[in-house]
């Protein structure tokens, strides 16, 4: 059985059309199921429990970054198949698995190629691609109780499950640190520029600030602030991929 969970920002007039081709293609595929469209009032949450009291197999979320960001931390908890279909922006995370945009992805979900990837956990919290943490001066990352990295300039730090320099499948996650590169007299005028990174894999991550708390987001949305502990989780999910996905 599958369940289809549309984001409340994609259900409105500019994506009617985008969606009833998706229905009419799912119906082809004879794919069809359940569908549950967000509110206000219909949370999230409840409504993955729900669909995983009814028994559903499969739940596929139709939306952008922002719904599968939203939905891992409940999914996580549960051995149910995952599915997307990207629609609106960003869909970032749709691109990394190889995920068609739209009505191409129901074909992807017919033919049903199920990965076990690794999920990223900060504090009890899960997230399945990347954290971020904006310009921050100092800040010390320990790293798996073995060494540990200083910013002593302003950086940016993000901590990837799966990019370039990462892979969902290796057990371990990455701290990717880029310092901004020194201004010039007349760098007020310019936006920031930053110098060349530096990656770290680890197990385990504990980020601590040396004055104020820092946000570390997803989404552009702050979840958490430091001080906090990352760690990967190994295989915690099953997803539907495509062929063309980046690892």
């Amino acid at each position: 059985m599958y369940t289809y969970i549309v984001e409340s920002e994609i259900n409105n007039k500019k994506y009617e059309a985008d969606l009833t081709k998706i229905e009419n293609r799912l119906i082809e595929l004879e794919i069809r199921g359940r569908v549950e469209k967000l509110t206000i009032l219909k949370s999230l949450a409840e409504t993955i429990k729900d669909a995983v009291r009814n028994q559903s197999e499969t739940i596929v979320l139709i939306g952008t970054d922002k719904l599968i960001n939203n939905a891992i931390s409940t999914l996580a908890e549960f051995k149910t198949t995952i599915g997307i279909i990207p629609l609106g922006e960003p869909t970032l995370i749709a691109q990394s698995l190889g995920i068609p945009y739209g009505m191409e992805a129901c074909d992807t979900l017919s033919a049903r190629i199920t990965s076990a990837l690794d999920l990223g956990r900060v504090n009890n919290r899960y997230f399945l691609s990347a954290l971020h943490v904006p310009d921050c001066r100092t800040l010390t990352l320990d790293c798996d109780n073995q060494f540990q990295v200083s910013t002593v300039t302003p950086s940016t730090i993000d901590i990837s499950n799966f990019s370039e320099a990462s892979n969902p499948h290796d057990g371990k996650l990455e701290v990717i640190v880029r310092p901004q590169a020194e201004k010039s007299i007349f760098g007020f005028m310019k936006k920031p520029s930053y110098s060349k990174k530096s990656v770290f894999p680890f197990k385990k991550l504990t980020i601590r600030s040396g004055g104020d708390s820092m946000p570390i987001m997803a989404d552009g949305e702050t979840i958490i602030k430091t001080p906090a502990t990352i760690e990967v989780v190994p295989k915690r999910i099953k997803i539907i991929v495509g062929k063309k996905r980046d690892f």
